[in-house]
């Protein structure tokens, strides 16, 4: 109630200041008064000329010359102070502008504006983001049209061009999403997951072909990342394509293992090294493939300095993740807690992983971290507080791994 009061007594203000002027301007009886007395100064001064004249004071053309400046000046005055109630727009301009000016201005606010942000001013960025509703009612291509806007602005974003790229390569939009692709590879460099996505796009892009470069591309990731499922996916189709069968089936047979969960997927690949093995008799068939050691999870245990208290809220996000050491700088495993929750033990694995198709078990050594986050932002902002354990094996991780957050980034 307190807001439309003070809305009400600006308005007031804001009329006053227009409408004054308006007021202020001569009535018709007071613009006659004011040619009066022109007349009657300029009589006076005529007089003056006149005795100035006799007097000698003055020759004839001096004489003749000021009167003639005289009538000059007085015509002018009459004629500003006529022009003058000419263009007085008259009191009806008062009760113009005391109806508009509060109409359109409520108006425009109730329309643009949101009072209810001085008590809560989380809404003026609730309302700067597009609601549930919106997104859902907005079509594919307007949201493709959103990221691009955002990527124009802002085109170092490497993240938001590999999920345009995926984005469009659902859409079977293939050329764009092997630009997006390519414009993320440029950004993050040897980043096997980027590497094996953008390697599936040129394939697809040339009917399937993995030959030139989309099998150099994945050959290069797996001399990172030698046990990613994607990428000896890829690898084994290249080597199908070659005709390579022993080192299609060697490739997808360590897949395996890794997608023992996935009921479909694993019969599909059990049939297609069935398939390899009718292909060339010498290939030793698998019936109980060796299981792949694959780490289960990281656990870890995450604390506060006390130090550092004092600078968080209960709150504030807390942000516990694994990252490649030498690779890709978005985290392969996140999970999210608040200050209010620390100590806290946490388990990082596969199932925590950002993008499919960058998950820990794919990486040897890692860095494990935790860091406050004061804006809620999974991006590392200055200020945050932080702590980072680096040569972190994801095969073996050691025992009582602890974390203390005692650094300010």
């Amino acid at each position: 109630m307190s807001f439309w009061i003070i809305v009400a007594g600006l308005l007031v203000l804001a009329l006053l200041l227009l409408i004054l002027p308006i007021l202020r301007q001569p009535a018709d009886g007071e613009t006659t008064d004011r040619q009066q007395q022109n007349i009657a100064i300029a009589r006076e001064k005529k007089e003056l000329l006149n005795q100035q004249l006799e007097q000698g004071e003055l020759t004839q053309a001096e004489y003749d010359g000021a009167l003639q400046d005289l009538q000059t000046s007085l015509a002018l005055d009459i004629e500003r102070s006529e022009h003058s109630t000419e263009s007085h727009p008259g009191k009806w301009a008062v009760w113009a502008l005391v109806v508009a000016v509060p109409v359109m201005s409520v108006s425009m606010y109730l329309k643009l504006g949101e009072y209810r942000v001085i008590d809560n001013p989380q809404l003026a960025e609730a309302r700067s983001r597009p609601t549930a509703a919106n997104v859902e009612n907005m079509s594919m291509d307007a949201m493709i049209e959103r990221v691009k806007q955002r990527l124009r602005d802002n085109p170092e974003d490497a993240q938001g061009w590999f999920i345009l790229g995926r984005t469009l390569l659902s859409m079977r939009q293939i050329d764009e999403a092997v630009t997006a692709f390519q414009r993320t590879y440029d950004l993050v460099g040897e980043e096997p997951g980027v590497m094996f996505t953008l390697a599936d796009a040129l394939a697809i892009q040339n009917q399937g072909s993995m030959a030139g470069e989309p099998e150099e591309l994945v050959n290069r990731a797996l001399e990172i990342t030698p046990m990613d499922p994607t990428g000896l996916w890829l690898a084994g189709l290249a080597a199908e394509q070659n005709k390579q069968y022993k080192l299609a089936h060697a490739n997808w047979s360590k897949m395996l293992p890794q997608i023992a969960d996935d009921v479909d997927s694993s019969n599909e690949v059990k049939r297609l090294l069935g398939i390899l093995e009718t292909r060339d008799p010498s290939i030793e068939p698998v019936s109980s493939p060796e299981i792949v050691a694959a780490v289960t999870s990281i656990s870890l245990s995450v604390d506060l300095d006390p130090g550092f208290l004092a600078r968080t809220a209960p709150d504030d996000f807390v942000f516990v993740y694994a990252k490649a050491m030498q690779g890709p700088p978005m985290p392969l495993a996140v999970k999210r807690l608040r200050v209010a929750d620390l100590p806290a033990n946490v388990s990082l694995s596969d199932a925590d992983a950002m993008i499919e198709s960058m998950k820990l078990s794919a990486f040897e050594q890692v860095v494990v971290g935790a860091r406050v986050s004061k804006s809620g932002n999974p991006i590392a902002q200055p200020g945050d507080l932080f702590v980072e354990m680096e040569s972190v094996s994801s095969k073996n991780p050691p025992e009582g791994l602890a974390l203390t957050i005692n650094q300010v980034k």
